[in-house]
């Protein structure tokens, strides 16, 4: 418990040297940092007040210093009179803590952890004591979720992430409130082995035949967005890798004179992380045609802020496009070249993964372009088309020797039909009867 060395001081003086900063009760000394929390302390169920002072540290650890005082108002107390803590507030000081940690580094990540506790386990739990949850509390939440994947509201992967989120953060309160027991201790995922999030009649991908007839009805009807969905396809890039490059300045991605894309950052809400979503940073060369599309785009961008902006797809403001930018355009343009499956963004790098084995490209290049770290996620973005498999069976069959045991052999698969025979004479009738 942080409550060492906390001093009193009246309010005339307390503040005397200290500068305000971006974060509520943290203020600037020449030395440090001065750390104001208020808190219900809940063995009293008054409010309570910790002020410290800090000498030497950042202004991340003066953030980790107030999430450590407030917890140590709200779970104060010996092991044999232990403090009481409401999951609503146990909840929100974790959420704090990984803030000021850097645990949670992307700003989608943020979102999620926030909006499934607010949305989806604060409403059930807030207030139940932490050390009152048991697992069949936990099983009965499951079985409300399942009851919503039932009737299809919800996908098992959704629930089964907003499930780890209440584990993490129960296990979490086990550790730091020294619980006697563990409630998570034989809860299980949801079954996801029944669930396909992409099915053969809705890949999110589109078939290698029906790639230029997509993109040119996108240069007809969106030419604003055709060098990022050309971009996104030839590469295999996320929308959240398209959004932050840039073509000018002195960070440029683009390397113009070597025909270079450089893929190191990442965008979500507007907040940028100077890596990728999984952590690699890769360097693609590209071939003369797509940099001419990206030059021509570069070249015609309005004049004003999209022109003045550094980024090589800006929005009308200069900044970043919105995460949505491209969903109504996919639509649209699917529309009008007359395919019905349902696209998202994610199709770009779906459809790279079977244009690279169609042009029989070596995987280990495809994955060096995608920067998938491995064959099974690059299988899991993968969707092989039914030619394709039928092509590839009429190869084995062919090596397989079909023809050789049942007659005249097929041209296209290299099977007559029929089943062979050891009697010459019914081989001779059947070629016969299959000329």
């Amino acid at each position: 418990m942080l409550l060492e060395g906390h001093m009193t001081m009246s309010n005339r003086n307390w503040m005397d040297g200290c500068k305000p900063t971006r974060y509520p009760g943290i203020y600037k000394t020449p030395s440090g940092y001065r750390v104001r929390v208020r808190a219900v302390d809940p063995r009293t169920g008054t409010q309570k007040e910790m002020n410290q002072q800090f000498d030497g540290i950042s202004m991340e650890e003066a953030v980790i210093k107030q999430a450590q005082l407030r917890d140590g108002i709200r779970i104060s107390g010996s092991r044999t009179e232990r403090a009481r803590v409401k999951y609503v507030h146990f909840a929100k000081s974790l959420f704090e803590r990984k803030l000021a940690m850097g645990e949670l580094k992307s700003a989608k990540t943020r979102e999620r952890w926030a909006d499934t506790q607010d949305l989806h386990l604060i409403p059930y739990f807030g207030e139940w004591f932490v050390d009152a949850i048991r697992k069949p509390d936990i099983d009965e939440w499951k079985a409300v979720q399942g009851r919503k994947i039932e009737r299809k509201a919800y996908s098992p992967n959704t629930v089964n992430g907003w499930l780890s989120i209440l584990l993490t953060t129960l296990r979490a309160a086990v550790d730091d409130l020294e619980l006697d027991r563990d409630p998570t201790r034989k809860v299980s995922l949801f079954d996801t082995s029944e669930w396909a999030t992409y099915t053969e009649e809705e890949p999110n991908a589109l078939a290698v035949d029906e790639v230029p007839r997509f993109m040119a009805m996108a240069r007809e009807l969106f030419p604003q967005h055709f060098a990022m969905l050309a971009l996104g396809l030839a590469t295999g890039r996320r929308p959240s890798e398209l959004r932050p490059l840039r073509r000018k300045g002195d960070g440029a991605d683009l390397l113009w004179n070597d025909g270079v894309l450089l893929v190191r950052r990442s965008e979500t809400m507007g907040h940028v992380r100077e890596t990728t979503k999984t952590g690699r940073r890769l360097r693609i060369p590209l071939p003369a045609d797509l940099v001419e599309v990206l030059r021509t785009h570069a070249e015609t961008l309005p004049e004003g802020r999209m022109r003045d902006s550094d980024l090589l797809f800006p929005s009308e403001t200069g900044g970043f496009r919105a995460g949505s930018c491209l969903d109504k355009p996919i639509r649209k343009i699917a529309e009008a070249a007359g395919i019905k499956k349902r696209l998202t963004a994610r199709f770009m790098r779906r459809t790279f993964q079977d244009l690279g084995r169609q042009a029989r490209v070596h995987d280990f290049v495809v994955r060096a372009i995608s920067g998938h770290a491995t064959s099974a996620m690059q299988e899991r973005y993968s969707s092989v088309a039914g030619e394709e498999v039928r092509a590839g069976l009429a190869k084995v069959i062919s090596l397989a020797g079909f023809s050789r045991a049942s007659g005249e052999r097929n041209p296209e698969s290299g099977y007559a039909g029929g089943y062979a025979s050891a009697d010459p004479s019914t081989a001779e009738k059947q070629k016969a009867a299959n000329p």
